[in-house]
């Protein structure tokens, strides 16, 4: 059947405006996002209103002969998305019915909307009525004020077009959460993992600034508007679009969107197998920065080109991982990257995964995880030497366990060099460099990581690593409390905080922020206030003195780290016993020695030898 909107640019309905040449759908100008294949169903809906369009002709038209997925689930899933932008319901609709076992009516008036054409309005008549002659003399110059007329509107609207329609630069970009439309739910972790991907393989263009996916995430809201979510990132364009898997196949629809227009840019599909996601994500990266117009350095261009395709037990392993690692889950995610490891070990990835789980559970606490860390990251750089992550997890390993900060530099570097957006890296970059006392150098790494990703919690403790070691405490206060803001469960938080009210003179507050980090580490809130009593009455009593010595007093014999210890002798004025506990953590290698030996209290003594010999052992001198 031939539609009777056929030739139609534009579908009004309520609200509600399809534009069927850029594939958005605008409510009251505004654009609302809606996916690629949805659209289409819903521009099929609006071609015929009124009238039944059959479950067959949707499935002719909108999925393929060989179609890879559950059609009566996809299906389903789309009208819903359709519903959710429409503000509709299937027990109560008001533009989408659903006639049952048959197919859907479009049951709300549709008209057309034609774009607008230019019209030239006549010349005024004249009052009096001139003789032959003249009337000629008038004709020729009204014609050449007509011409001249034409010509500097012709001029003003073709500079006003260059002006608003000329391709901006664009220098930043966010990939959007891909919304998982397969059948089952539980394929989010799957949905994740190619967002991710993707945003990883865009962070590897030097000339484009890529917002990492945790902000992403962040700013992302369903019912937000382009220019809100950009507005949030700090971008120029955003990538936004669908996965959908079943079994051994997957399809991914993306569209690129500008900002600050609200127009579609670009739009593609990938259908492909399971063992192809890693190579087609290298290749919708190239083809995102050719519609923006980035050209890549042959370095880019061969970094993109994955060369080893993973099976597909390796790569929901190896997503699952991923996405659980995000999560900090870090122990769940050892287990699937050693699978993905022991099914194939040439996946660089893979192993690059399970170093920086293993990384993770080092810092948190778990010193036997940190050797095989190494390894693991070793082995990826065997198979990929440019492997990001890897270099990464080298980089801090270098730092905080084998004390060999130079090292740590040159790794860094190495993983910036290949991932120049890689936020965490310019992170921990720039602590090193801290504690190297290179605070200019630091401050403008953690600032460019903050900049790619601006809604993280760990970039801003990390921030305030980097301003206490410069010693701009207000600025160390500042991203800290930022941080807490951002996530008030994220209990590392709560020490540093502590620490910088502490550094202050404000211990009232210094205890009730540790108060509440033992709350959020699970602690009862009786729990938590009674351990603390004494504390606070012995600041009551003694005042910070007091306070002090109490604490000294409790801290028990096989304390695991040395510097809080050695941080209370320097403030009750015992020089003696700090240097002797710093020199006891150096020797049995504390994993905190290296991070805490910047604090304040132990200025005074950079000019003992002793000291001195510790940073020099360190590598901080």
């Amino acid at each position: 059947m031939t539609s009777w909107v056929s030739t139609a640019c534009r579908l009004s309905f309520g609200p509600f405006e399809a534009d069927l040449r850029s594939g958005e759908l605008r409510k009251q100008g505004e654009r609302v996002r809606l996916q690629a294949q949805p659209f289409q169903l819903l521009v099929m809906l609006l071609e015929r209103p009124g009238e039944l369009v059959t479950r067959e002709e949707i499935c002719q038209k909108l999925w393929s002969g060989d179609t890879f997925v559950d059609f009566d689930q996809s299906l389903g899933t789309a009208i819903n998305k359709i519903r959710e932008v429409l503000g509709d319901s299937a027990s109560e609709p008001r533009f989408v019915e659903t006639l049952p076992r048959r197919g859907y009516r479009f049951i709300v008036p549709v008209t057309t909307v034609a774009d607008p054409a230019e019209e030239v309005s006549p010349p005024p008549s004249p009052d009096l009525e001139p003789d032959e002659d003249e009337k000629d003399h008038q004709k020729a110059s009204s014609r050449r004020l007509i011409w001249a007329g034409a010509s500097v509107v012709l001029i003003v609207s073709v500079l006003a077009a260059w002006y608003f329609l000329r391709p901006h630069p664009v220098r930043s970009i966010a990939v959007l959460p891909l919304e998982n439309l397969s059948a089952e739910p539980n394929q989010q972790f799957f949905a994740d993992g190619v967002t991710d991907e993707l945003t990883t393989n865009l962070a590897q263009i030097a000339s484009l600034r890529v917002i990492s996916h945790t902000s992403a995430v962040a700013c992302w809201g369903k019912h937000k508007s382009a220019r809100e979510i950009a507005r949030c990132l700090g971008v120029d364009v955003l990538v936004e679009g669908s996965v959908v898997r079943s079994g051994d196949r997957v399809r991914i629809n993306t569209q690129l969107i500008h900002a600050a227009s609200d127009r579609h840019l670009w739009a593609h599909t990938y259908d492909l197998q399971l063992s192809d996601v890693l190579t087609v994500q290298g290749e919708l990266a190239r083809a995102i920065a050719a519609s923006i117009s980035h050209t890549l350095t042959p370095q880019e261009q061969a970094r993109l080109s994955h060369p080893h395709p993973m099976s597909p037990e390796v790569a929901l392993l190896y997503f699952k991982g991923s996405y659980l690692l995000s999560r900090t889950d870090a122990r769940q995610a050892l287990d699937l990257f050693k699978q993905a490891t022991d099914l194939d070990p040439g996946s660089a990835e893979s192993w690059a995964g399970l170093a920086d789980a293993l990384h993770t559970m080092g810092v948190q606490g778990d010193d036997d995880a940190v050797d095989p860390a190494k390894e693991a990251a070793r082995k990826a750089l065997e198979i990929d030497p440019s492997q990001a992550q890897a270099l990464m997890a080298l980089g801090a390993i270098s730092f905080g366990y084998d004390w060999n900060p130079a090292q740590s530099e040159d790794y860094f570097r190495q993983a910036i060099a290949s991932r120049p957006n890689y936020a965490m890296a310019h992170a921990l970059f720039a602590v090193t460099l801290a504690h190297r006392g290179r605070s200019e150098e630091a401050i403008r790494e953690i600032k460019l990581a903050a900049i790619l990703d601006p809604v993280s919690v760990p970039i801003n403790s990390f921030a305030w690593h980097v301003y206490f070691c410069a010693r701009r405490y207000d600025d160390a206060l500042r991203v800290i409390m930022a941080a807490n803001e951002l996530d008030p469960t994220f209990r590392a938080v709560y020490g540093r905080l502590a620490h910088s009210w502490d550094q202050r003179g404000e211990y009232q507050k210094a205890i009730d922020t540790r108060v509440r980090g033992r709350i959020v580490g699970g602690e009862s809130p009786e729990k938590a206030n009674r351990d603390v009593a004494g504390l606070r009455a012995a600041l009551a009593s003694g005042g910070p003195r007091g306070m002090w010595q109490y604490e000294l007093d409790k801290i028990p014999a096989d304390e695991r780290y040395s510097t809080g210890p050695a941080s209370l002798y320097m403030r009750l004025g015992n020089r003696e016993e700090a240097l002797n506990a710093l020199e006891k953590g150096y020797q049995r290698r504390e994993h905190y020695l290296i991070m805490w030996i910047i604090s304040p209290e132990f200025d005074a003594l950079h000019s003992e030898p002793r000291f001195q010999k510790i940073l020099h052992d360190l590598g901080l001198s």
